[in-house]
């Protein structure tokens, strides 16, 4: 507060309040000369408010041409929105506010600097802010009254030189003139609490959390002993699978509270004394409300010991530390289940996973048809027919539970406005446009897959499908085309060899794509993710990770280094990389012509119905299968859209 006069700027309280909470909230950045945050506000309705403060954080002076580098997104106008904020990210400051982590694009999470959450006022706030900008000492209870008191009454009535008493009978008054507002009927569209029995698309996470429901009811007869009960759970995937949701679920039908909280929450004042503290109130409010579960969100954002680097090091340490003794608890957590969330489980310490703490890992990935089909019908509340249900999901092939969710909200608020009860058209209104894939890029794509599945069979790789697409989202999303799917025995040995035929069957679809239609295109390399650039990751760690190539020595995890960085500590592994992909890429041409007939009618085939069965592929190959039993692992190989 100090960088801002007290009587400068026309501020209200309001303005003063909103403008502490950003402050602290961005005060990793107060010394950042070009920064793009996005702010996720604790009130919408208040969005105003917190957009002209936050002009103030970009410039002191409120010069007028500084408005163009803050703006409410607005998630209901998403593909406009996003242009003007693609705009505003060439200025040297840029603060976007949101309604909540959600209401985030993906692409523009990933443009922006960092996301961070800015909380609510607090009493400490309120009465630091009217003793610093009034010379009004106010006790805990009025500071607690101004908190949450309605900001366009306080507005009006926190005027400079009146009394704090005068102010409270004015706030009074108002709100006893307010007409009062008509109570609002419950909308009977609404989502009502979901339990883990109603839920689709959850795998291995469901099985765990009805296993738990039934153990934690065995803890409470006392038929089981604490120590029987699984502790907690990391729940990994995708942004918007629906991580949250499940925790929600899960307390439901354990019958139990959930106390939801996140590392930016815990974060939020900045300081780690405050960190800590309000972490521990976290597992406490557990404690007390047990048996609970505490929903720890983002707990990725923590990082590991181990990469801890740079000025704020010690913090990283110390906050790591201070959730290892709260999940160890020398006062003992009996009756707390964690539910830890993240998107990135490789960033998550690993002693936070050991036996005791989050000692489970389940990845919650996007769901397939089916998963999406029976989402639809939960949204829906079985509105619709079972047929629409399953004509939705084959339109949102690749989205996730979040994006269906929001599909259905904007379909019921097409209905509202009709006054009628939901149709299919409304739910169809919402639905990505699709197109039909033309028979050319098709008949590409097709031999482009099959290439994949001859080579991996050749091989002797358990191949259990190979599939395309028909159709596809006209959107700026990244969708796959195709996949050839194989099954990964547990016990394969992964020699030289082993690795060198993983290499010949990912580039196996560059070499059909040049057997048979005269050369590849752009969507085998270029993106990471990419046919080529993980032929390419699995050469480099043949080379200088498992001791398999020319030299002996080992630069260990390669995965958390860029090939640029690799490639300086070795200037020699490009060349000997290029050779094996180049090796690798001729053998898989060879088995590709001594097949080439099969291939050709595999790939008819497959554009004339879009999924094959293995046993079909190997049988046209004529050869038996020599695929070995082991845990289903998908392994998808295609082009890219985009």
């Amino acid at each position: 507060m100090k960088d801002i006069s007290r009587d400068g700027h026309d501020l209200s309280l309001p303005e003063f309040l909103a403008y502490a909470s950003i402050g602290g909230a961005m005060r990793p950045f107060k010394r950042a000369k070009r920064y793009a945050i996005g702010l996720i506000i604790p009130d919408w309705d208040r969005r105003v408010t917190y957009m002209r403060a936050a002009l103030v954080v970009v410039d002191r002076q409120l010069d007028f041409r500084f408005r163009d580098q803050v703006k409410a997104f607005d998630d209901e106008k998403a593909e406009s929105s996003i242009e003007s904020v693609m705009d505003m990210l060439q200025n040297t400051k840029t603060i976007i506010l949101f309604k909540s982590a959600e209401a985030v694009p993906s692409d523009l999470r990933h443009a922006l600097d960092a996301i961070v959450h800015v909380p609510p006022p607090d009493s400490r706030l309120v009465r630091g802010v009217v003793r610093w900008a009034y010379g009004i000492g106010v006790t805990e209870q009025q500071a607690e009254s101004l908190a949450k008191s309605n900001w366009k009454r306080l507005k009006l009535a926190m005027t400079r030189g009146r009394p704090i008493s005068r102010v409270f009978a004015v706030l009074e008054k108002m709100a006893q003139e307010e007409p009062s507002a008509p109570k609002q009927a419950k909308d009977p569209e609404a989502l009502s609490e979901i339990r883990l029995e109603d839920m689709e698309g959850y795998g291995e996470a469901k099985e765990w959390g009805l296993e738990l429901a039934r153990d934690l009811a065995d803890w409470r007869t006392g038929t089981i002993s604490w120590d029987d009960v699984d502790k907690g759970v990391l729940l990994s995937g995708p942004p918007g699978t629906g991580k949250t949701m499940f925790a929600r679920a899960l307390a439901a039908s354990c019958h139990v509270k959930l106390i939801a909280t996140s590392y930016a929450k815990w974060q939020a004042k900045g300081y780690l004394n405050d960190f800590l503290k309000a972490m521990q109130k976290s597992f406490k409010e557990a404690r007390d409300a047990a048996p609970a579960i505490l929903f720890i969100d983002e707990i990725d954002a923590f990082g590991s010991r181990d990469d801890a680097q740079g000025s704020n090091a010690s913090y990283d340490i110390k906050a790591i530390n201070g959730l290892l003794e709260q999940l160890d608890g020398i006062e003992g957590r009996e009756g707390v289940i964690v539910v830890a969330a993240c998107n990135h489980p490789k960033m998550v310490d690993a002693a936070i996973l050991r036996a005791g703490r989050l000692d489970r890992h389940v990845e919650i990935s996007l769901p397939d048809q089916h998963a999406r089909g029976a989402i639809f019908r939960m949204h829906l509340h079985d509105k619709l027919t079972a047929g629409d249900h399953r004509d939705f999901a084959v339109a949102t092939a690749g989205l996730s539970g979040a994006d269906i969710q929001k599909i259905v909200r904007n379909a019921r608020r097409s209905a509202r406005r009709r006054r009628e009860p939901i149709t299919k058209d409304d739910v169809i209104l919402h639905l990505p446009f699709m197109a039909d894939i033309p028979p050319n890029i098709l008949k590409s794509n097709a031999v482009h897959e099959i290439g994949h599945a001859v080579v991996g069979a050749a091989l002797g790789m358990d191949l259990v499908k190979v599939a395309i697409a028909g159709r596809i989202r006209v959107d700026a999303s990244v969708q796959s085309l195709g996949q050839a799917r194989f099954r990964r025995g547990t016990w394969i040995r992964k020699t030289r060899d082993h690795y060198l035929d993983l290499i010949a069957m990912t580039m196996a679809g560059m070499a059909a794509e040049e057997v048979f239609l005269g050369g590849h295109d752009d969507g085998v390399a270029g993106t990471d993710g990419s046919d080529l650039f993980e032929a390419t990751k699995t050469a480099i760690a043949l080379e200088r990770s498992y001791g398999m190539g020319e030299k002996l020595a080992s630069y260990g995890d390669l995965s958390r280094r860029r090939l640029e960085e690799i490639g300086h500590l070795d200037p020699e592994l490009m060349a000997r990389v290029d050779r094996i992909l180049q090796e690798q890429l001729d053998r898989a041409k060879g088995i590709l012509e001594r097949h080439r007939s099969a291939c050709m009618m595999l790939a008819d085939e497959l554009v004339a119905r879009l999924e094959l069965p293995g046993k079909e592929v190997l049988d046209a190959l004529d050869q038996p299968s020599r695929g070995r039993d082991g845990s289903a692992m998908r392994l998808d190989f295609g082009p890219r859209a985009r």
